[in-house]
């Protein structure tokens, strides 16, 4: 009988051992479970993110995609748009030396732009496309053209169309207004000895430079409602030496009354 009851109670504690087992091992496994399901949702929220960056990488291209489309357009609207005339012998090396020094009077560059200009004539500045060969201002080379942004002197340039009031700057104020006054290294239109513009004032550039060359750069407008009369564009006039273009005239234009 003590046998029996013996041999019960072993049973009964191998049960209980046994389900101990079990129940920690369960434990075990859940805590595994849980732990993978962290790790998952961890993974698909560096997933959802990555696709969030994706997303944003693609609206990026397709804006650059846009960009260029448009740049390319414009490329090839001002390729058409130039004219070259067979009065030049070097065309590409005119225009070359004309976008050189449109660049350079760009970003103010006084000393690049000294060496561009004639060492003999200087350049010569007009405010309108009546160049007048014995008042308009002219600057030498080494002397006036490296100091011209700083210079405080006031200077008469000529005078205003309409009003006939003087135009009496320093070269900085006549440079905003009758130089740089849009962004010609990006203009509509390049005329290369040929003049684009149009309007009432007499463009007497070829009488007053006729052994020269002149790129024009232009815009035929900018507000719909002028249709046309408030184009601007810079005239730069070049003098061939021995295959060497050296700057003698930078002319402003625009509609006169």
């Amino acid at each position: 009988m003590i046998r029996k009851v013996f041999a019960l109670l072993l049973v009964v504690i191998m049960i209980l051992a046994f389900s101990s087992c079990a129940t920690n091992e369960d434990l075990v496994d859940v805590s595994v479970v849980d732990d993978l399901e962290e790790q998952l949702d961890y993974e698909k929220t560096q997933v959802s993110s990555l696709n969030e960056e994706v997303e944003t990488l693609n609206d990026s291209i397709e804006t650059l995609e846009a960009e260029i489309e448009e740049k390319e357009s414009t490329i090839v609207e001002l390729e058409e748009n130039i004219q070259v005339l067979s009065s030049s012998q070097n065309p590409n090396q005119l225009v070359s030396e004309a976008f050189s020094v449109m660049a350079l009077l760009a970003n103010q560059d006084a000393t690049g732009l000294n060496d561009k200009v004639s060492p003999t004539e200087g350049v010569r500045f007009s405010p309108y496309q009546y160049v007048d060969e014995n008042n308009h201002i002219v600057f030498n080379k080494n002397n006036e053209v490296p100091s011209m942004f700083t210079d405080t002197t006031n200077y008469l340039w000529g005078e205003y169309d309409g009003t006939g009031d003087d135009i009496s700057y320093t070269f900085s104020d006549y440079y905003n207004e009758f130089i740089y006054d849009e962004d010609y290294l990006n203009p509509e239109i390049l005329g290369i000895n040929t003049v684009v513009s149009s309007g009432n004032m007499i463009n007497n550039i070829e009488d007053v430079y006729p052994n020269a060359e002149y790129v024009e750069f232009y815009f035929d407008g900018f507000d719909p409602q002028f249709s046309g009369m408030d184009w601007r564009s810079l005239t730069l006039v070049f003098e061939e030496v021995n295959g060497t273009y050296y700057l003698i005239g930078i002319v402003h234009g625009s509609w006169t009354i």
